[in-house]
């Protein structure tokens, strides 16, 4: 799988994440159901049923079939299978933990230029490449309110080998800031994150 779309699979698992649409996947697996029949069903309103309804099929989940005066609802298991398919493996999963969040063009493209999956290739010498990189870092650093030294390391290293030049230049761009052997986030650091909804 490549250029996974990790907001769909958000979408498509949190649709499911609800047991009364679950439960209605279930049943119109096998056959097309309209909302009455589904409501009846499962003991909801006929709005709540069209509510349920309504997530699944901005999901992806569902197709529709109208038979005057009736809008019949089906499961589209091969959605499904596919949004499945993609968390199956370890590869899957990893190309999903790794996908780029909303970004723009500009910055899809130095991240792609530099990083191979979950690895860095190399440092950019130009200091905007460089910003665009180093915030990708802060985003696949777990987050903690501090660090000690090998911890920090140990995190940077799973993403390139050289963690004390990636270290050292977290706190010479003000994302980072270390006393007593002790690794802080800045206000710089914190704002960055709090643009990519992670803070």
């Amino acid at each position: 799988m490549s250029n996974p779309d990790l907001g769909g699979l958000v979408t498509v698992f949190k649709a499911l994440a609800d047991p009364t649409r679950l439960r209605m996947a279930a049943l119109i697996v096998d056959r097309a159901r309209c909302g009455q029949d589904l409501a009846g069903e499962l003991g909801i309103s006929a709005p709540t049923a069209s509510h349920h309804l309504r997530v699944l099929r901005e999901a992806g989940l569902v197709r529709e079939t109208r038979q005057m005066p009736y809008t019949f609802f089906e499961l589209d298991l091969s959605a499904l299978q596919r949004a499945v398919k993609s968390v199956a493996d370890r590869r899957g999963v990893r190309e999903i933990a790794a996908a780029e969040p909303a970004l723009p063009e500009d910055h899809r493209r130095v991240l792609r230029a530099f990083f191979d999956g979950p690895r860095l290739l190399s440092i950019p010498a130009q200091r905007k490449k460089k910003e665009i990189v180093f915030e990708e870092i802060l985003r696949r650093i777990p987050r903690r309110k501090e660090y000690d030294e090998r911890e920090l390391s140990r995190f940077i290293e799973a993403i390139h080998p050289d963690f004390c030049t990636i270290r050292r230049e977290l706190i010479m761009g003000k994302y980072m800031e270390r006393a007593a052997g002790r690794y802080r986030w800045t206000d710089r650091g914190r704002a960055a994150l709090g643009a990519t909804g992670q803070a």
